[in-house]
């Protein structure tokens, strides 16, 4: 898959009109388990938390012919003294099954282990989401565990499995 379908950028606020509609997607917030976002108010606050939250870095995915915004990627759990991360994703419905998360993946993936020297990288999906268990396990990380009830959504417990991927095994 070609890593040139897509552009990460670092996310600013004048993200915020092209992702509002992303955000307030239910078919996308039912993976993410976040809020619906009602207002371009509500995206930005988003946003000015993800930029200030330490240890988080934040990316837009664009596709890379016309730039337009299509989702976000990035890191939260950031640990230099261990070397470690946590890799979120969201990528607008529209644009889901045509290969876009699979190039931004790998893009973030490039990002971690190449320029933030990072040994290990997780990523927790919801046992429901198929999809985005299918991409992570293709993107080589491995399944180790179910965190059982560890995400809360709409007042319901749900587990959640936790993949990782070392950098030894990016590599290869």
């Amino acid at each position: 898959m070609s890593h040139n379908l897509v552009l990460l950028k670092p996310i600013s606020e004048e993200d915020a009109n092209a992702l509002l509609p992303i955000w307030s997607d239910a078919a996308v917030t039912k993976w993410t388990r976040y809020p619906i976002l009602h207002s371009l108010a509500e995206a930005k606050t988003r946003i000015k938390q993800l930029e200030q939250t330490m240890h988080t870095s934040r990316y837009t995915i664009r596709q890379h012919n016309n730039q337009a915004i299509i989702g976000t990627c990035g890191f939260k759990r950031l640990n230099f003294l261990h070397e470690t991360g946590e890799i979120e994703f969201e990528l607008g419905s529209a644009f889901w099954r045509q290969g876009f998360m699979t190039a931004a993946l790998q893009e973030l993936l490039h990002i971690g282990f190449d320029r933030l020297q990072l040994n290990r990288l997780e990523v927790k999906v919801n046992a429901d989401n198929i999809a985005s268990q299918r991409l992570v396990r293709r993107a080589g990380f491995r399944q180790e565990g179910t965190i059982r009830q560890g995400r809360k959504w709409e007042g319901q417990f749900q587990d959640v499995l936790l993949f990782s991927l070392l950098h030894s095994e990016f590599r290869s």
